[in-house]
Order: structure tokens, then sequence, then C-alpha cells
């Protein structure tokens, strides 16, 4: 693509001379600069990226594109912008054709839950269209292949977002199933993007040391419904999401549903008559389609009120009902959410990602009900990040599980020790009794060592807050983890092999 059109989806003339020049990538990363390329300074949370137009010059920028011109850079080559991360949107989703305007792409917001409903949704629509694609936390999905998503981002930034779009269209994918953050949503990253539909979880409380408050962290979210509706799309809403559902109501549109895993009559999904099965749950859902018996393969009760939303979105791309609740499953896991780990030992360990105060009120309530012995948790609260909820989760954790076991989870530069502290005296002020039911072990590992040697028989151990995340964000940086493998060592030793 040559830089004249690139120049004119900006809305600028092209730099004398450089119009014809064929433009050979997008990128904020100075690194990735070379020859032909199109630098774009975005300022990041650490680093402003104006830092580095210089040296993405020397390195073959074609041209880099800023807010404001940096001393000592050649004018000739600097395209000066008022928004440097909406122009990077837009540059990538032209860059890539907009591939966004091929097949519908429906995006899946929301506190909890976000996940595994878009890989529901991802599953449910595949039996119908056959090759369907998916962009979340935990992996991208072109029809049957998965590749884990290591970046540590769910909504990735605009040129990695709109390069596997394209990639998913070019490979024949009929539909896209996108997982849109708070951030994402704010920073402009999804901007770029025609959204085919807007599908929410819930909005309840996270990332408040970014948005600042609830109303502003809501407003980032209702994004994602008006960059929908005014494309002329749909949204699904949970109607048992008392806080949001009334303000994100009268923003809908008139192509909406509205699901509840309660089974509130004014739902135009619903779910009736849950039970656990081996090893998911079964429920019958009433939905615009009809009425149909729905089976789960993963476990969870709040996994009815994401399979409702899937069912929800699949119907409004005008999908057959029975096809879509064969995709719903179909699915056998997804990694991290509620993953069993097993290896012989007689009690559960369970890996999930739970993370906020209410999705780990719902995790802890689940697992009670499918305990015969103790209940432990293992859980922390990452660094530098939203601290107004880590009192809230040590109070939750005291009264809801029998033995608790604080620790750390990406402390970032934050000392590991003030966000332990944190959530214990929280746990102490709740009822927990220090060296009874309540324990601190700032070290992530032996903490879950801890918990996994002093299980016994009927216990399940709750190992919340990672997930399937590949690392632990240091002081220094990111170093390898995995949840999974920490409990399967620890269970081994404590088996003795």
């Amino acid at each position: 693509m040559r830089w004249s059109s690139l120049a004119e989806a900006l809305g600028i003339p092209a730099p004398k001379g450089l119009g014809q020049t064929e433009v050979t990538g997008i990128t904020y990363d100075s690194r990735k600069s070379g020859p032909g390329s199109v630098f774009v300074a975005i300022r990041g949370q650490h680093r402003d990226g104006h830092r580095f137009v210089a040296e993405s010059l020397a390195r073959g920028a074609l041209v880099a594109v800023a807010e404001k011109p940096p001393e000592g850079v050649d004018r000739s080559r600097l395209v000066l912008v008022p928004d440097s991360r909406a122009a990077l949107a837009v540059l990538a989703a032209t860059y890539f054709g907009h591939p966004s305007s091929a097949v519908p792409v429906v995006g899946v917001t929301g506190t909890d839950g976000k996940t595994t409903t878009a890989t529901l949704l991802h599953s449910a629509l595949s039996i119908s269209l056959g090759t369907v694609g998916s962009l979340s936390t935990v992996d991208f999905r072109i029809g049957r292949e998965v590749e884990p998503n290591r970046s540590r981002q769910t909504t990735l930034e605009s040129p990695e977002l709109q390069g596997w779009l394209r990639r998913m269209v070019d490979r024949g994918c009929r539909a896209i199933v996108v997982e849109a953050t708070s951030h994402g949503l704010a920073l402009g990253r999804l901007d770029g993007i025609r959204f085919a539909g807007a599908v929410y979880t819930n909005i309840t409380h996270e990332h408040l040391d970014f948005h600042g408050t609830w109303e502003a962290y809501f407003e980032a979210k209702s994004r994602l419904l008006e960059r929908s509706v005014a494309a002329g799309g749909f949204a699904v809403l949970n109607r048992d999401d008392s806080r949001a559902y009334p303000l994100l109501l009268p923003r809908a549109g008139r192509r909406r549903l509205s699901y509840s895993a309660s089974g509130a009559k004014e739902a135009e999904l619903r779910a009736e008559s849950v039970r656990r099965s081996d090893p998911g749950l079964t429920f019958t859902a009433t939905t615009p389609a009809g009425r149909t018996e729905v089976a789960l393969e993963i476990p969870g009760r709040w996994n009815v009120g994401n399979a409702l939303a899937a069912l929800g979105a699949g119907l409004l791309l005008e999908q057959p009902l029975e096809e879509l609740v064969a995709g719903l499953g179909s699915l056998k896991a997804v990694p991290g959410r509620m993953e069993s780990v097993e290896l012989g030992q007689p009690f559960q360990v369970i890996v999930d990602y739970a993370h906020t105060p209410a999705a780990l009120t719902v995790a802890l309530h689940e697992l009670r009900a499918a305990t015969a012995g103790r209940l432990w948790v293992v859980f922390g609260s990452a660094g530098e990040r939203d601290i107004a909820k880590r009192a809230e989760m040590g109070r939750i954790a005291v009264q809801l599980a029998d033995l608790t076991v604080v620790t750390s989870e990406d402390p970032r530069g934050e000392d590991p020790e003030q966000s332990v502290g944190e959530i214990f005296e929280a746990a102490v002020a709740a009822g927990g009794r220090p060296g009874e039911n309540l324990r601190r072990e700032p070290d992530r590992a032996a903490a879950i060592r801890l918990a996994i040697s002093g299980a016994a028989l009927g216990d399940t151990v709750l190992l919340a807050g990672k997930g399937h995340e590949a690392s632990i964000i240091g002081a220094d940086g990111p170093v390898p983890w995995s949840e999974r493998g920490t409990a399967e060592a620890a269970i081994l030793e404590r088996l003795g092999r």
C-alpha cells in the first residue's frame, strides 16, 4: 500500500516526494521500524513514544506520526496529528484493508466471563458457519487451530489486532469474536473495527486504578455498544446485572436481546432447571427461537449466563438454535477457567482466573457446593493495580472459604508484602484467624505448596487469579510461570512421586 492512501485515510496531504512510496508496515515500537515502515508515537503508561521518533527514522521508517514535533527531527518525514492513538487505529485498519468489513465481528466485554463467553460463542458458531475466528485473553483461534495468547494483553494494539483480523478473513473465517477490554476501548485500540454486535457479561469492579471511578469504567465499556449500534449492529445484555443493565438498555437500539441466568421472565433468553452433570451442567433455555436443553461440558453455574449470552449473539447472527446448542456442547474446556488438576490425589485442585471480588465470590460459592471436605483458596492481588478491591477480596475469602492463603500476584514494581499485607489485614478484620484459617505467604509457589500439602481427603484447593497466564510480572519484568505446572509439582511432591 502506498503512503498516499494512508495519508488520505488520515485526512492529510502526503509529504512531498513520499506519496507513491510503498509502506511495509505500521508500528508503534521503534525497534520494529525498518525501511518503508510508518512509526506512530503513542504515549504509554511508562514510556512516551515521542522519545523514539528519531530512532525510528534512523532505522529507516518512511515517516513518523506524532502529536508534537520532537527536537532535531527532519520535519519532511514527520506527520503531526491531534491524537496518535486514533491515527494508529486508522492507519492499521487501512493498511490491512478494513478486514472487519468483510465478515461480522462480535465484541464481548464485561468485568468477568469475557473469555469464556467469547470462546463459547466461537464454539457455538462453528457448527453452522464452519471456520470462525476468535481473539481472547487466553488464545487466538482460527477454526480448530489454537495459538496461545502470550502477550498478557487481552485487546492487542491496533496493528496486531488488525493483522489478526486480516489473517482470519484470508483464512476463510465467516465470523470473528473479539474480547474487548475497558483499556482497549478507552485507548482506541478497537476504533478501526466495524462491530456487528456487542455482548455484555457484567460490569462490576475492576481497573479503577486506570479509570478512576466506576462511572468512567462503565463509559469505557459502553463504547463497544455505541460502536455496534452506530454500525447497525446488535446488543446482547445481561438482565441480571442490576447496576449496568438499566444504563445500557437506552443505548442498545432496536436489535437487542437480554438474557437471565436466574430465569427472570422479562429476559428474552432465560435459564430454568439448572443441574450439575459430569463434568459440566445442563439447563433448559427459553429463547426467541424456542425452548431447548443445553448441555455444557464446562463446569460452573455462572457459565449458564455466559452460554445464554453466546446463544443470544448466535441468534442475532441468524444461526439455527439447534446448531448453536450443539456448538456450545462441543467445547470441552477453557484454559485457566475452572480447570481441574488431577493426578490421582484424594482432593480437588482447581485453577481459575478469578481475580475480582465478584468472580472470587461465585467461584467459592460454586466449589463450596461441590466440596465434601474443607475449601481452600490461594489468591492475591496485582501490584500497581486496582487496590480498592484488595480489602473486599480478603473479606470474601475468609467468609466463604475454610482456609485462606494470601499470596502475591504480578507484584510489578510494588513490594509484594504491600498487597499481601492489605488483603491479610482486611481478612483479619473480617474474622480471619492467623495461623488457623488464615495464612500469608508472598512466594506464590510456596503458597500453593502450603495449601496442597495441607489438603485432606475430600478437600478442594482453589488457586485463583492467574489462570492461564504464562508469566509473573515483577519489578524486573516478567518471569515464566505456570499455575497448573506449579500445582502439578506440588501434588507430585505430596504424593511422593
